[in-house]
């Protein structure tokens, strides 16, 4: 009678963890940066430069001129690559006398469990430069 032979080979399970941005900052209320509008620049010119620079990155989730509110869709390619682990949006408001524009970033990083929420340093400050260079200056 032949006897089976089975050869196993173990092959290590390598257990790949993605960890979050290093711009990535656990928070549950991200800060808000305002800007000054410039007193050259009416409300109808800032509002279209704020929706012009981001709709150069992000597809908008809502826009509401009337209000002065706009919020992007959740991006999962700020980092340059699609990261479904790791997302990030904006948020811009203009002051009820459309004289100051307040903005956020929001990031999320799903480890276990779920969600982890905070804001992206790198985008909050890209955005801050480009939206004061165009419109106005910072103020805080």
């Amino acid at each position: 009678m032949k006897r089976a032979r089975f050869l196993f080979i173990l092959v290590p399970l390598i257990l790949i963890i993605s960890c979050a941005p290093k711009t990535f900052v656990k928070t549950l209320e991200p800060t808000w940066a305002t800007t000054e509008v410039r007193d050259d620049i009416s409300y109808e010119e800032a509002w279209n430069t704020v929706v012009d620079t981001l709709v150069k990155d992000f597809d908008m989730e809502v826009l509401s001129k009337r209000d002065g509110y706009i919020r992007t869709n959740w991006l999962y390619t700020w980092t340059g690559e699609v990261n479904q682990r790791y997302r990030v949006r904006v948020t811009c408001k203009f002051t009820p006398d459309k004289e100051k524009l307040e903005l956020k970033s929001e990031a999320e990083y799903k480890g276990p469990g779920g969600w982890t929420r905070g804001y992206d340093t790198r985008l909050l400050s890209t955005l801050k430069s480009d939206i004061m260079g165009k419109i106005g200056r910072a103020t805080r």
